[in-house]
């Protein structure tokens, strides 16, 4: 992880704000990086989840609703291949 924990109270943008409040409290990490922010998913290996975090997205209500939906796939087993963004485990080959 890279950039400093930011709150997701500084999000612009009250429906995302929202979203990221519930997944903070549930243990992900919001950090400053990218265009605005990017989320880190609380599993301790780090070939799982990240999403990143528009700062101006055009429908925030979708964007919001893509986080949870992305966020949701986490915690999937070890061997699963949707477990990172990319849809491959960094620790396997490609």
């Amino acid at each position: 992880m890279t950039g400093a924990e930011i709150s997701p109270s500084d999000h612009p943008k009250p429906p995302v704000r929202q979203v990221l409040t519930r997944l903070v409290k549930k243990g992900w990490t919001l950090r400053k990086e990218n265009h605005w922010g990017k989320l880190y998913c609380p599993c301790d290996d780090s070939g799982c989840t990240t999403i990143p975090i528009s700062g101006t997205p055009k429908d925030a209500d979708w964007h919001a609703k893509q986080i949870a939906r992305q966020a949701a796939r986490c915690p999937l087993p070890p061997d699963d291949p949707r477990r990172s963004r990319t849809g491959m485990n960094r620790d396997r080959q490609p």
